[in-house]
C-alpha cells in the first residue's frame, strides 16, 4: 500500500545552471581588477539566487529525486515563455528526514533555493526551521487567477502550520488519494468476482484470501509492508478513533478504538489473506506492476508505472467501506517559497504560472502523475480524457474530494509517529507481541514527543 512520494533516500545534486548569468559567476571566480570585480559582484549571490547584468533573473528550485525529472520538463516549458528567467534545479534526497536536514544545512550556509518542495507532513518542521515563507499575501492578489478559493480546501489547508494557521506555507502540486487498483486477469483466473462500489473491507479481504490461497505462491491477493498513513489514518477514524488531537495535543493510536483498527488491519498479514510480512518486506517482494498481485490500495502517482509495466488488464475501484464509510486517505507534496529568497516576486510568478492551463500542473496531469489540486482541475482537467487504462477515472475525482488528509503533528513528533508505528508493526508481525502492548508503547513515545514540543 505505498503511496505518496517514495522514501528511497537517494541524494545528489543537479547544478546545471543555464548560460544566463554565467559570465558574472566566472568573473567572480577569477577577476583581480577592482573595476571588473565590482561589475561581477552584481551576478553573485550566496543564497542560490542571482540576477545578471543583462537583466535576466536567475532562480533556483530544489526538489526531491522523485520529482526531479518532471520538474526539468516544467522548467523547460516555463523558460520558453519567460526568456528573461533562467532556472537551475537542485535534486535533493527523497527521504523526509534527510531532506529536512539538507534544507536546514543549506539555510545555515546561505544556500537555500528560491523555491523548495514541501510535503504536507513536513509543513510544521519546515516552518519551524525557517525554511518556507508565507504565501497567503500572494494568494490574496489572485495573480494568474491563483487564489485560495480555487484550491481543494483540505489539500491547501494541509500547508498551514499548526502554530500559524492563517499562513499558507506552500501549495499542493497535486491532489492524491487512495483508490483500489485491481488486476482483472488475476480475478478471472481464480474465479473471483470483480470489485464493485458496494464492496466492504470484508469483501476485499475475502477476495484477497481466496486468490492468495488458490494461487499457492504464484500470486497474492495483496502484498504490503508497513501500514501507510493513507490507510491507517482513515481506518482508525472509521472505527471511531483518532491519530492526533490538536486540542489536547495527544495521540490516540493506543486508545481502544485504534487498537480495534490495528487488529483489523494487521490480521490479514497473519491469516493468509495477504502475503506474509516477511514476503512483503523483502527486496524481491511481488508488486502489482509485475502482474503477481491482485489488488493494491494506492494513489494516482502509481498510474504511469502500471501503464508502462503491467501487461494484464487492470482498472480502479473505490476504496471499500468500513462501518458504512469509505476510509480514503489523502496527502500531497507541494512547492513553497523559500524564506531566504531575495527574489520572492519572481519565484511567485513561477508558482502562479504553474497552475495555469499552460503551466506545470498540466504537464504533470497529462503524464498521468497527478490530479490537479483545484476544483476546476478536478472537474474539467485534461486528466479525465487521457486514454485508458485506467478506465474508471471518476473514482479518482471522488477519492480526492472525500479524502481524509494525513495527520499533522508539531515539530519532531511527526517523525516519532512514523518510526514508532513501523516498530509497532514489526513487534506484532515479526515477534508476536500483542497489538495492545506494541501500540501502547508507540502511543507513549509519541505523547512524550508531543509534550516536549510544547
Amino acid at each position: 500500500m505505498r503511496t505518496f512520494p517514495p522514501g528511497a533516500g537517494a541524494s545528489g545534486k543537479d547544478s546545471a545552471l543555464r548560460r544566463t548569468g554565467s559570465l558574472g559567476r566566472r568573473l567572480c571566480a577569477v577577476a583581480t581588477g577592482a573595476v571588473v570585480l565590482a561589475a561581477a559582484l552584481a551576478g553573485c549571490a550566496s543564497d542560490g539566487s542571482s540576477g545578471s547584468s543583462n537583466g535576466t533573473t536567475a532562480l533556483t528550485i530544489g526538489v526531491r529525486a522523485h520529482f526531479s525529472d518532471q520538474m526539468k520538463q516544467v522548467i523547460a516549458e516555463y523558460e520558453k515563455s519567460h526568456p528573461k528567467v533562467s532556472i537551475s534545479l537542485q535534486t535533493l534526497p527523497d527521504d523526509n528526514t534527510q531532506y529536512l536536514q539538507r534544507l536546514v544545512t543549506e539555510r545555515l550556509g546561505g544556500k537555500l533555493p528560491d523555491i523548495v518542495e514541501s510535503i504536507d507532513t513536513l509543513v510544521n518542521q519546515l516552518a519551524d526551521n525557517k525554511i518556507t515563507a508565507d504565501i497567503a499575501p500572494y494568494l490574496a492578489k489572485g495573480e494568474n487567477g491563483v487564489d485560495e478559493k480555487g484550491f481543494l480546501p483540505q489539500f491547501l489547508d494541509a500547508y498551514r502550520p499548526i502554530g500559524e494557521p492563517k499562513q499558507v506555507d506552500g501549495v499542493p502540486v497535486g491532489a492524491d488519494a487512495y483508490v483500489l487498483y485491481y488486476n482483472e486477469d488475476l480475478f478471472r483466473q481464480y474465479g473471483v468476482a470483480l470489485p464493485t462500489p458496494s464492496w466492504t473491507f470484508d469483501d476485499m479481504y475475502a477476495a484477497a484470501k481466496r486468490i492468495t490461497q488458490e494461487a499457492n505462491g504464484q500470486a497474492f491477493g495483496m502484498v504490503q509492508t508497513d501500514l501507510q498513513q493513507g490507510e491507517y489514518n482513515p481506518v482508525i477514524h472509521a472505527f471511531g478513533g483518532y491519530v492526533y488531537d490538536r486540542k489536547t495535543n495527544t495521540t490516540g493510536i493506543g486508545e481502544p478504538a485504534a487498537i480495534k483498527a490495528w487488529k483489523y488491519m494487521l490480521q490479514p498479514y497473519q491469516d493468509g489473506t495477504f502475503a506474509s510480512y516477511q514476503i512483503g518486506s523483502s527486496p524481491s517482494a511481488p508488486t502489482f506492476q509485475s502482474g503477481k498481485v491482485a489488488m493494491l490500495l494506492g494513489a494516482r502517482k502509481n498510474v504511469p508505472v502500471f501503464r508502462q509495466q503491467l501487461t494484464a488488464k487492470w482498472d480502479v475501484a473505490p476504496v471499500p467501506t468500513i462501518n458504512g464509510e469509505r476510509p480514503i486517505g489523502g496527502g500531497s507534496y507541494g512547492l513553497a517559497l523559500s524564506n531566504a529568497s531575495k527574489q520572492k516576486d519572481a519565484a511567485w510568478d513561477f508558482l502562479s504560472w504553474f497552475y495555469t492551463t499552460s503551466g506545470g500542473e498540466t504537464i504533470l496531469e497529462n503524464s498521468y502523475q497527478v490530479l490537479p489540486p483545484t476544483q476546476d482541475g478536478v472537474d474539467n482537467g485534461s486528466w479525465k480524457s487521457l486514454p485508458p487504462p485506467p478506465q474508471n477515472v471518476a473514482v479518482f475525482a471522488d477519492a480526492v474530494t472525500n479524502a481524509l488528509m494525513a495527520p499533522q503533528l508539531p515539530k519532531a513528533a511527526q517523525g516519532v509517529l512514523t518510526t514508532a508505528l513501523i516498530t509497532a508493526d514489526q513487534k506484532v508481525l515479526l515477534h508476536g507481541e500483542s497489538v495492545e502492548s506494541a501500540f501502547g508503547e508507540a502511543a507513549k513515545q509519541v505523547n512524550d514527543a508531543l509534550t516536549s514540543s510544547q
